[in-house]
């Protein structure tokens, strides 16, 4: 299918953006968005299991050898990658996963951007075709936090996977997570304004408040508008654990709590 237009979620973990993606992969006319740009997930592996793409260096063979026989990824990092093979992935990407709309969906944080595509010299210009930017972010930075430390601790990053171990509550570690939420925050928005882009913004908060009104924001503003929202395929993990977590946490470090919508503790 020939991509004509390129829409990017751009995002930091945990603001929502697997829940909103879940959709719209749903509704068919939103390219498939899921982070192709993560090369430490299943997906990719099965994608390149698939098609052969990206290839290891040779240089990096022997490593990366070495690297299965000690039951590790035979990868570590894009640098096992030859350059010309993970633009073949890149490419292969859209022509894959563009819908009958003609549209690629992609989502990515900050950290997979510039990592597998700024510090290689490469931008979402790469396809070639009109981008379409969405940023999503939580109004609840403290929450956000919360779930991330949850998540890192547990190994479930969504609500499709097991708990690998029970999560325990760690002051510095909720306070480690909103220095980087801060960070990349901050960073994506250097990148909008030195690059004159204006997202369509919105927010976890917003998206689960009103699902319908908020993906059809997102289809208006790809030029694909749907007549019904479909379900999405995973479901919120925030709970009553988060909740005394973050009134624990804003007691313990009351500097902070401005960074959280008190009525949504």
């Amino acid at each position: 299918m020939e991509t004509k237009k390129l829409l990017v979620v751009a995002s930091v973990e945990r603001t929502g953006s697997t829940l909103l993606c879940s959709i719209l992969r749903g509704t068919l006319a939103a390219g498939t968005p899921v982070e192709y740009l993560n090369i430490h997930t299943q997906n990719f592996v099965r994608f390149r299991d698939k098609y052969g793409v990206p290839t290891i260096a040779p240089t990096r063979q022997p490593l990366s050898a070495l690297r299965k026989l000690l039951g590790k990824s035979a990868w570590r990092d894009i640098s096992y990658f030859s350059h010309r093979s993970y633009l073949t992935y890149l490419t292969r990407l859209a022509e894959i996963n563009t819908t009958q709309n003609g549209v690629f969906g992609i989502k990515m944080h900050w950290n997979q951007y510039k990592r597998h595509m700024l510090d290689l010299d490469l931008n979402v210009n790469y396809w070639g075709v009109p981008v379409r930017w969405v940023r999503i972010m939580r109004q609840n930075e403290i929450r956000q936090a919360i779930s991330f430390v949850r998540a890192s601790q547990s190994e479930s990053w969504n609500s499709n996977m097991e708990v690998q171990r029970e999560p325990v509550y760690d002051g510095d570690a909720i306070e480690s997570a909103l220095a980087r939420i801060a960070d990349e925050n901050a960073q994506w928005q250097k990148y909008f304004v030195d690059n004159n882009i204006v997202p369509l913004d919105i927010t976890y908060e917003q998206l689960t408040h009103d699902m319908d009104a908020t993906v059809r924001l997102v289809m208006n503003h790809i030029d694909s508008p749907i007549d019904t929202v479909p379900a999405p395929q995973t479901k919120k993990q925030s709970d009553v654990t988060s909740k005394e977590w973050a009134e624990r946490f804003v007691l313990e470090h009351p500097e902070h709590a401005h960074r959280a919508n008190v009525s949504s503790l």
